[in-house]
């Protein structure tokens, strides 16, 4: 491995401007040299900068258009190539706008129906101002546009969806209910462990099994559901249930009462991982303290070795981090998987050069499904 050159560095700056956008030298200089300040510790010279420029023009890396200049087809594969022999060094918010620019159109068309017919927020990352090279600066937005009114975002196509990542945008939080509508479309359970399990593998292993009682009341209750990887350090399980219910549609506020269902499925939970233990052995965790899991979001540091059955998206206006998108943090991959995955999986397998190096797994969104069972099971009327 290498420390990254000023080449590299200008090659990755001009790899995330959109296509056919031609930079200016100030510009250039103005990035590359604060990273290379903030790294190398070294005050690089614009004349220095411009040499440099010179030879990847000279080996048909770069490209130059009045006065401005351009990656090539060329200066991308070079790049792509330069970028296995760097371990650190590069700006952390370009390295992960280059990942999202590779990524999101091998997965547009598996991630569209998470974010057409209801608006999405979006997450822009740029240069962390304090160190540009270890932290970024992330901006969620919510709204297209503010004036005359305040528009959301919509997105509806690959075209729109890709102008986003071009604009730095990283990361898709859909709303959990459509345009116009007073009804979630999913009961979402993210699940997250406390602060003291997080420090070690134990926090991960108790998510998936938590994770996968959840997994089973669903199976049992024949719910269409899909689980995925949060992108970070949990999961979620995505439960549709029919809203036309009875139970559901005579409720005066369908998020409240949805909340109240997770609440109830933590319980239930709880209960089946406290009479059945052999979960503790299968995990390999040894002594595990009581009660394992919580539904209080609030007081965060009174469930720091449970897990937390977050329910907090289920609210007018709540969002949640769509199956596909890159978490901005890590950078990883909000993985849809198979239920039967669930206790092999690991953390890299999300990465987003894993993911890509296999065809895409397409996990349409779950079909609404009869909530009868699932409500006689938990006790709800």
């Amino acid at each position: 491995m290498r420390k990254p050159s000023v080449a590299d560095r200008i090659l990755l700056l001009l790899s995330i401007k959109e296509e056919g956008k031609y930079i200016g030298m100030d510009h250039i200089y103005g990035k590359v040299a604060r990273d290379t300040k903030a790294f190398e510790k070294i005050d690089l010279t614009k004349s220095e900068l411009e040499s440099e420029v010179k030879l990847l023009i000279a080996n048909g890396l770069v490209e130059e258009s009045a006065g401005k200049y351009a990656i090539t087809d060329k200066g991308e594969t070079e790049l792509d190539n330069r970028l296995k022999e760097i371990s650190e060094g590069l700006n952390l918010s370009y390295v992960t706008v280059w990942k999202a620019r590779k990524y999101y159109p091998e997965v547009a068309r598996a991630l569209l129906p998470f974010l057409t017919d209801r608006p999405v927020s979006v997450i822009k990352v740029f240069s962390g101002k304090e160190d540009p090279i270890h932290q970024l600066e992330p901006l969620f937005v919510r709204y297209k546009r503010y004036k005359p009114k305040p528009q959301f975002i919509s997105i509806s196509n690959e075209q729109e969806l890709l102008a986003y990542v071009d604009d730095h945008c990283v990361d898709f939080i859909p709303y959990v209910s459509k345009f116009n509508s007073n009804y979630p479309d999913y009961l979402i359970l993210d699940l997250d462990a406390g602060e003291r399990l997080k420090q070690g593998e134990r926090g991960f292993l108790m998510v998936k099994a938590v994770a996968e009682a959840i997994v089973d009341l669903m199976e049992e209750a024949r719910i269409n559901y899909l689980l995925k990887f949060s992108g970070s350090r949990g999961f979620q399980i995505w439960a549709a249930l029919d809203n036309s219910n009875k139970v559901i549609s005579e409720k005066p506020d369908a998020y409240s009462f949805y909340r109240q269902v997770a609440v109830e499925v933590r319980n239930y939970v709880e209960k089946k991982l406290e009479e059945d233990r052999s979960w503790i052995e299968e995990y390999g965790l040894g002594e595990v303290k009581w009660p394992v899991t919580s539904s209080i979001v609030a007081k965060k540091e009174e469930r720091s070795d449970q897990i937390l059955i977050d329910w907090s998206s289920m609210k007018p206006n709540g969002d949640v981090r769509a199956p596909y998108s890159m978490h901005y943090k890590t950078a990883m991959i909000s993985l849809p998987i198979f239920p039967s995955e669930l206790r092999q999986f690991k953390r890299e397998t999300a990465s987003v050069e894993n993911v890509m190096a296999a065809p895409i797994k397409e996990f349409p969104p779950p079909a609404p499904s009869d909530p009868s069972a699932l409500f006689r099971i938990l006790g709800i009327t």
